[in-house]
């Protein structure tokens, strides 16, 4: 198997071009002290920090800027990335999802299953054109999300004070519909921190929900890139996107530990193939998980477990074609989710 190089970083968020309380400078130093390989900005509306110079190199952290889409009600809200200049603005979201792709640009749904009611002042803005499917991926993982889907009246100042002990993981609905949608074609899972570091009033205390700091500690994506970061923009950004596309990503939350030595492949008797790849199943496949620490340990082969064991590292073969990916937990909470390995027949067309 060829060897990747792994980069962990965060995506989605929002400065004080759209509706972030931080400047980009701000969030740029927070991320470089939070040890993050990249970061991926997605102010609203919005690409005027990519003409002010922002996306690059700023010492190690390399920052891309893309921005956060959304239709004529404010639903739909669409992560793009790679494009050089906004779409026009009210379009609806089959056309915004069919120009960014187009464009040769990546597209992703945003908080898609999102339900919440706790604070009026931030609704939910779900995904509707469950539909259309040529958008790239889904954000399966939205730490704002989760956060206010599941806050009380009785729970707000426990959650507002520890904020991390409440990410479980990604809702089963979401899952279920990846899963689904994932043997179909290849699509690609992220988890986003969606960072506003938003300012609430908490009777006569002024807090804020989430900072960027915290946020930045918590959900991660993780790359895995065929060559090592190209300090040359043009190419680091294509090989971000690249990687991206190609599912080439896990998602991990921190608060239950780093993923060093976190590996996940598949081999047949002319090689293997590690998270995003397809190989050939000929007689049979065999599947190695390695974590850096015990955990609740799932193998997920189309949408069903397969395999759940409390271990550090399991092996598993099959003997049928499909799709295959891991999730870990600690204390039941989430900590890795991996995209998917593709297993088809001989001479099968790759998804």
């Amino acid at each position: 198997m060829h060897r990747f190089y792994e980069y962990k970083g965060a995506l989605h968020m929002h400065s004080t071009y759209s509706d972030g309380t931080k400047t980009f400078p701000e969030i740029i130093e927070i991320a470089k002290r939070c040890g993050l390989d990249f970061i991926m900005f997605t102010d609203h509306m919005t690409l005027k920090p990519l003409e002010d110079g922002y996306q690059g190199w700023h010492d190690n952290l390399l920052v891309l800027v893309g921005y956060e889409i959304n239709d004529r009600h404010n639903k739909n809200h669409y992560l793009a990335f790679g494009l050089d200049k906004t779409l026009l603005y009210d379009l609806p979201a089959p056309e915004y999802v069919k120009q960014v792709k187009e464009q040769g640009g990546l597209g992703i749904l945003a908080h898609p299953d999102e339900i919440r009611n706790a604070l009026p002042k931030f609704p939910p803005y779900p995904w509707t054109e469950w539909d259309l499917n040529s958008f790239d991926g889904i954000e399966i993982w939205n730490q704002m999300s989760e956060w206010m889907e599941s806050l009380t009246k009785y729970n707000r100042l426990h959650r507002l004070l520890h904020p991390r002990k409440s990410l479980k993981g990604p809702t089963d609905r979401i899952l279920a519909y990846w899963d689904k949608e994932a043997q179909r074609r290849k699509v690609l899972a992220v988890g986003g921190v969606d960072a506003h570091g938003h300012r609430y009033r908490l009777g006569l205390f002024p807090v804020t929900i989430f900072p960027y700091e915290v946020q930045f500690k918590t959900i991660r994506t993780h790359l895995l890139l065929e060559e090592p970061f190209s300090r040359d923009l043009p190419k680091a950004r294509n090989q971000i996107l690249s990687a991206l596309k190609n599912c080439r990503a896990f998602i991990s939350n921190l608060r239950w530990g780093e993923t060093d030595c976190f590996s996940f492949t598949a081999e047949n008797s002319k090689g293997s193939e590690t998270i995003g790849g397809v190989i050939e199943i000929e007689d049979s496949a065999k599947f190695k998980v390695q974590l850096p620490g015990q955990a609740l340990l799932r193998l997920v082969k189309n949408g069903q477990v397969i395999v759940e064991k409390k271990a550090e590292a399991l092996e598993y073969t099959s003997y049928t074609p499909g799709i295959f990916r891991v999730e870990a937990l600690r204390k039941g909470k989430g900590w890795i989710y991996s995209n998917h390995i593709y297993v088809v027949k001989p001479g099968q067309r790759p998804l």
